[in-house]
């Protein structure tokens, strides 16, 4: 579904549909328009916790609304982000996976503020924070909701976690 088409179907739904809606959306234009990569989505899912990943790739948003969204993929994954996005020779992109992952982050987000600002949200954004490893978690702790995105591009899987403050999937 384009950013056009969800803009027009979610008209009237609660705000954390559309969110996620526009996440969807989002996430498949810019793997198409900036990686050249077509991403299968699965069903998203309301209950946490965020998923397992070796990247995680974080960005906040304030404003009308309070959250965050995470890029959350294998270390794999990022490595063939930073070369498609980034243009790195394969001996290089491991330099360059904080930055490539941040800015899929970075645009992602973006594209979601702005598709929430013609609902009436006023939404700023943060820059991004990429944490990388192997022994790690994050969660949300409270008064969250959580829908997590699936999807796969290629042979990974991936995840785009949105964390808005307040419960329900319906405000």
């Amino acid at each position: 579904m384009s950013t056009a088409a969800a803009k027009t179907v979610v008209a009237d739904a609660p705000v954390l549909e559309v969110m996620v809606m526009q996440l969807i959306a989002v996430t498949r234009d810019i793997y198409a328009t900036m990686l050249d990569k077509t991403v299968e989505f699965g069903e998203p899912t309301y209950k946490g916790p965020q998923p397992t990943a070796n990247v995680v790739a974080t960005v906040g948003f304030a404003g009308t609304l309070s959250g965050y969204v995470s890029l959350c993929v294998s270390y794999d994954a990022a490595l063939d982000i930073a070369q498609a996005l980034l243009g790195s020779e394969a001996d290089e992109a491991p330099a360059h996976v904080r930055d490539a992952a941040g800015e899929m982050a970075n645009m992602i987000a973006g594209s979601v503020r702005t598709a929430m600002a013609d609902r009436g949200e006023t939404l700023g954004i943060s820059t991004p924070i990429v944490t990388v490893g192997t022994d790690f978690s994050t969660a949300a702790l409270r008064d969250v909701s959580q829908p997590v995105c699936p999807f796969k591009v290629g042979a990974h899987n991936m995840f785009v976690y949105l964390v808005r403050q307040g419960k329900g999937r319906n405000n």
